[in-house]
């Protein structure tokens, strides 16, 4: 970023593990981050302790849908080459490992029998060329090393006491896995300015619903730029 705009701050975006990695950005270099805006939080302060009935219902409610939905997370932070290498020569594996997830995180309608409508939402050639991306230059493997790194880094946490200093827009859309911390939560580790509860939009808002995120990045970023 600094060959790109040397002392300069720039804006920072960041949705999925790009909150993460946005967050991090922030609160390691929060001079070169003019502001930061997410449509999910990843990660909190180690010593963000939820209190009051709004924050515990969301921790207990995210512990319940980890047991069922996070089993993809364990596999891949701790063993990710036993899934990459059944990957590797399987497209069909690669399809069924990113539709089931596209079809549990995206906010598609249910047919009749419960499950999720995915064609509803995304065409045919959306999906695929998404897919193809993992396929064709053989990325699955590497795509995973990102889970494992975080276990070894321990960079799920900001450090205790710490927090991201700079400016910061959450836009909160209904992930059903992924449900968002309440605003008073996320604030015990970040400067938070701007809130946007989205009426509609899941797990990857700028895959869903890019109009509705570009317009919130905008409205955040134009007032921080005034």
């Amino acid at each position: 970023m600094v060959a790109l705009f040397g002392s300069r701050a720039y804006l920072v975006h960041g949705g999925d593990w790009g909150c993460a990695i946005g967050a991090w950005m922030a609160h390691a270099h929060p001079e070169a981050v003019a502001a930061l805006h997410l449509s999910m939080v990843l990660v909190d302060a180690a010593d963000a302790v939820p209190i009051g009935p709004e924050e515990v219902a969301w921790m207990d409610r995210r512990a319940g849908l980890a047991a069922e939905e996070r089993g993809y997370t364990h596999q891949q932070s701790s063993r990710p080459q036993t899934l990459g290498i059944a990957m590797s020569d399987s497209p069909v594996g690669v399809a069924a490992w990113i539709l089931e997830k596209f079809g549990a995180w995206l906010d598609v309608p249910l047919s009749a029998d419960g499950s999720p409508n995915l064609w509803q939402v995304m065409s045919e050639d959306q999906l695929l060329t998404n897919i193809m991306c993992y396929v064709a230059p053989g990325s699955f493997v590497t795509s995973t090393w990102i889970y494992r790194g975080t276990v070894f880094e321990g960079s799920d946490k900001f450090p205790a006491g710490s927090r991201v200093r700079v400016p910061t827009g959450v836009a909160a859309f209904p992930d059903r896995v992924f449900p968002c911390r309440p605003r008073s939560f996320v604030q015990k580790s970040y400067d938070v300015v701007h809130w946007s509860t989205m009426a509609r939009g899941g797990h990857f808002p700028g895959f869903e619903e890019p109009g509705l995120l570009v317009e919130d990045m905008r409205c955040f970023f134009a007032a921080q730029m005034s």
